[in-house]
Formats: structure tokens, C-alpha cells, sequence
């Protein structure tokens, strides 16, 4: 989130009913944008296939196309996007914005190539119609975009454009599915794709637009200035590919069970069990707007406070009280932010067996959503872990956190497929998401507890950043013009 907290406490700042609803506006767009996005399009194009009583072979193509487009395009840039947060940071607080939007360009070209080559590996002698795959191959490059272009979007105040952004794309994506659907110049699902494609595309376009006015586009921009940033961060890459990752195994998992529904001979999907973990994982939107909140305005003040005394020489007596300053605050933001989701959770639990029964979900389905519900609490609130310890820079335990999340989904969602059944479906993944969080809480606490020790003792006396293969080619790109931001602002500190 880089950029986005100066926004927040400026508005909060204001001390006004005004300034507090458009700060969590701001944050509601940032964090749960691009889902609330994908979310409203699907749904209507779906609605719109009830409505033109298009076949259920068609519809099951659309669907598990963009499934697959949602699901696999997070796990290939998720990585990607978690490094190219911290080149952002370094960018802005260096006040370097000339190569802000090349790095965009770079960063697009590398995960576009990438998402190419892994469409056309999974496309290879599949018998679906070949427009078909093209177009879902669209949509999973533009959502790669996407991902990659919300990195910036944090740091672009002008918040009444990016929501006209979203609303302009899903309406064009609606109409044009809605004009196709009726005139019949191309199957339904091709339709529907081609007109998710051109919305979709629109974002992308107007995202980028409103990037290169904020930072400009530098004729002679350092593209992959970024690179180095993968050798020195490389925990971060794994500790997001291997969170998203298992985040969404369990659904790749009974895939391949007895809920598995085949579309077109090519896509593999759980229509309910995908269905009933999207609406439980719509649940924990609140935690990650309320959070991105309580972090940029309360929790980071404190934290900003203690860093200063220990980087400019404060007294021990000064560092003491900043540090409990800064561990009362996280504990209660916190406990604040748990509690809230657990009233939203509860809200969920209420009203979720309501919905879903009218919706043509059977009981034991919304007993597994139920379940689902708490799993995805225990998945947020995980995430919330992980970004407080990678406040500190505790990567190597909040890497051991995360693989511990991908191991126990792998293993408890095997054991679930082939030896506990159905009856297990969607309690694999709330055990996994519950033990991780535990061990996550208690890897925390023992920062918390010797966060003295770990800050002043744990950190090598005189840094030396590795100077490999992606370091080298660098610096054989751009020669003098690279400036090593990173160094600069340990200097600077």
C-alpha cells in the first residue's frame, strides 16, 4: 500500500464525518477494487445468460474461464507485485518518480510473457474452439494487468477517477454483453468474454492513463531498474506466491475430487465448492479496508516514533517508551480489527444460509459455507500477521508462516480427497487457515516480546547487497544512470 497512508492521514486528519467516510472510501477502493470489479461483472453477464436462456454447456465455458483467469493470474503476479511493492516505496519516499511508470512498463512486459507462455502451455491440444481460448487468454493477461497496475493505484490520490475507472468498464463489459447475447453474431460464450475482454481492457487502459499523469512518462525511463529487488527480497516473492497459493489450493484440490465438473473438455472447476468460498471469502473485505486504516493512521505513527529515536540517537529511556507505545498500539488495532470481522463474520453466518438457500444451495452446502466463513476469518486475519511482521522485516519467520500455510492446505486437502470424503470439504481449509494463524500469532508474539534484540542485534552491522545475475544485468542496461534507491535510503536514515 504504498503512497496511500499520507492520503489517509490527511483525510482523517480533518477530524470530520466527511473526511473519515472518504478515507475509508479510499481505502475500500484500493483494497477490494479489482474483487468488487470482477465480482459485479461476472454476475451480471450471468444474469444476462438467464435472461437470454443461453445453454449451460456455454455458461459453464464463460465461468470457468474466468475462474481460471481470476485464480491463476493472482498466483502468477503475486509475487511479482509484492517486490514491486517495496521498489515503489523506495521510489516515492527517495522522491524518484521519473522511472515510476517505466517500472510499470517492465514490470507489465515480464508477467505478460510469463502469463503467455503458461496459457499456451495449458491451451496445447485442448479441443476447446480456438477464439474461445484467445479470448479467455485476454482476459487472464489483462487481469495480470490489473494486478500489477493496483500497485500504483495506491499512490495516486485522485480516487473519484479510479471508481469512475471500474464503474466505466464494468457498464461497457455489461452493455456489450447484453448487445451480443441478443444479436447472436458469436456464441454465448465468446460474447461474453469478448465483451468482459473490451471492459476490462478499458480499465487497464484508463488505470494506466491516470498512472502516467501522476508520475509522467520519462522518454528515457530505467524499465527494469526493479530488478535487483528480487535478489535482495526473495523471501517476499515466496511469501506471497506460497499465501495465494494456498490460498486457493483447496479449491484446485477437489477439482480433481468428485465435485469436478469438466467444461468443453478443458476446464476443471467445483461450481458450488468455488461458489460458496467466493461468498465466504467476500466476508473478510472489512478486515482489509478497516485494517489498511488502523495501520497507516494509528499503528504506523507509533512505529515511525520508535525507528526515529533508535536511527537518530534517541536515549534508552526514550526507545522504552516509543516501544511500548508501539506494542500497546498493535495489540489493540489488532484485537479492533478482529473483533469487527467477527461481527461481520457473524452478520454472514446469519443472513449467508438466508441468501443461499433461495439461491438453490443445499443444506449441507451451507453447512460447509458455515465453515468456509471461518476459514476465511482465520485466512484474513493471517494476512494481517504477515503484514505486520513485514512491517519489521521479519521475513524468514513470516516465510515459515506462509509455507506452513501452503504445506497444511496441501496436506490436510489430500487427506480430505482421498481418505475423509466429502463431509470434510471446506473443514481442511479452515484447519489449515486456523493452525497457520496460530502459529503466525505466536511467531508475533515472540517478535513482540525481544523486538529490542531483533531490531538493534539481529541486523548485520554494515549492509552488502547481493550482486547477482539480475543485479550485473542492471547495471550492463543502464550503466551510471541506475541509482541503488535502497542504499540511498538506508544512507538517508
Amino acid at each position: 500500500m504504498a503512497g496511500v497512508g499520507f492520503e489517509l492521514k490527511k483525510l482523517f486528519s480533518a477530524r470530520t464525518a466527511a473526511g473519515h467516510i472518504r478515507a475509508y472510501s479510499y481505502s475500500a477502493i484500493i483494497t477490494a477494487g479489482p474483487f468488487a470489479l470482477l465480482t459485479s461483472m461476472v454476475l451480471a453477464i450471468q444474469l444476462l445468460f438467464h435472461l437470454f436462456a443461453v445453454p449451460e454447456g456455454a455458461s459453464q465455458i464463460f465461468v470457468a474461464a474466468v475462474v481460471y483467469a481470476f485464480v491463476f493470474s493472482q498466483i502468477l503476479s503475486s509475487g511479482f507485485t509484492m517486490v514491486l511493492t517495496r521498489y515503489l516505496a523506495d521510489s516515492l519516499s527517495s522522491a524518484r518518480y521519473q522511472d515510476i511508470t517505466a517500472s510499470l512498463l517492465g514490470m507489465g512486459a515480464i508477467v505478460s510473457a510469463l502469463g503467455a507462455l503458461a496459457a499456451a502451455a495449458f491451451f496445447w491440444h485442448k479441443p476447446l474452439d480456438l477464439l474461445t481460448k484467445w479470448l479467455a487468454y485476454l482476459f487472464f493477461a489483462q487481469l495480470l494487468l490489473v494486478w500489477v497496475e493496483s500497485v500504483y493505484l495506491s499512490a495516486i490520490k485522485k480516487y473519484k477517477r479510479l471508481l469512475g475507472s471500474y464503474f466505466c468498464g464494468v457498464l461497457v463489459s455489461i452493455g456489450l454483453a447484453a448487445l451480443l447475447l441478443g444479436t447472436d453474431v458469436l456464441p454465448a460464450e465468446q460474447a461474453a468474454l469478448l465483451a468482459a475482454d473490451i471492459g476490462m481492457g478499458i480499465i487497464v487502459l484508463l488505470f494506466l492513463v491516470n498512472i502516467a499523469a501522476c508520475f509522467g512518462v520519462p522518454e528515457n525511463g530505467m524499465n527494469f531498474a526493479f530488478l535487483p529487488y528480487f535478489e535482495r527480497h526473495w523471501r517476499l516473492f515466496l511469501i506471497s506466491i506460497s499465501y495465494v497459493l494456498g490460498l486457493f489450493l483447496p479449491n484446485i484440490i477437489i477439482w480433481f475430487g468428485p465435485w469436478g465438473v469438466e467444461a468443453a473438455g478443458t476446464f476443471l472447476y467445483s461450481p458450488v465448492y468455488d461458489v460458496v468460498t467466493f461468498y465466504a471469502l467476500l466476508s473478510i473485505l472489512p478486515l482489509m479496508m478497516v485494517f489498511v486504516v488502523s495501520v497507516e493512521t494509528n499503528f504506523y505513527k507509533r512505529y515511525a516514533v520508535y525507528f526515529s529515536y533508535i536511527t537518530r540517537k534517541g536515549n534508552f529511556r526514550q526507545i522504552e517508551d516509543a516501544r511500548k507505545d508501539l506494542l500497546h498500539v498493535l495489540w489493540f488495532e489488532l484485537r479492533h480489527v478482529i473483533e469487527l470481522q467477527l461481527v461481520f463474520s457473524m452478520i454472514f453466518l446469519a443472513l449467508g444460509g438466508y441468501i443461499l438457500a433461495h439461491a438453490g444451495i443445499t443444506h449441507s452446502q451451507i453447512h460447509m459455507f458455515n465453515i468456509l466463513l471461518f476459514a476465511a476469518f482465520f485466512t484474513g486475519l493471517l494476512q494481517l500477521i504477515y503484514i505486520l511482521l513485514i512491517y519489521f522485516d521479519y521475513q524468514k519467520d513470516v516465510l515459515m508462516v506462509s509455507l506452513f500455510f501452503l504445506a497444511s492446505n496441501f496436506l490436510l486437502g489430500l487427506g480430505g480427497l482421498y481418505w475423509w470424503g466429502e463431509q470434510s470439504y471446506g473443514f481442511t481449509f479452515f484447519l489449515a487457515a486456523a493452525l497457520s494463524f496460530v502459529v503466525g500469532a505466536w511467531r508475533l508474539n515472540h517478535f513482540a516480546n525481544r523486538i529490542n534484540y531483533l531490531v538493534f542485534c539481529s541486523q548485520p552491522v554494515f549492509y552488502h547487497p547481493p550482486r547477482g545475475l539480475l543485479t550485473r544485468l542492471t547495471l550492463y542496461l543502464y550503466g551510471d544512470r541506475y541509482v541503488d534507491l535502497e542504499m540511498a535510503r538506508r544512507e538517508k536514515e
